[in-house]
């Protein structure tokens, strides 16, 4: 099996760093879209309140 030298290595590194940087940008666009909920919706569900009341 051949192993890697250094500078392969460390461009491997690198790359995976840029990559997970660039996924936790788009986590962070992703998570900022707000979804509006249509007005006739049902209303949430609340544990102290069963039966929806």
């Amino acid at each position: 099996m051949r192993v890697l030298d250094r500078k392969k290595l460390g461009l491997l590194a690198v790359a995976f760093v840029l990559v997970v940087g660039v996924l936790e940008v788009l986590a962070l666009k992703v998570g900022s879209f707000d979804f509006p909920v249509p007005a006739s919706s049902a209303p949430p569900a609340v544990a102290d309140q069963p039966g929806g009341g």
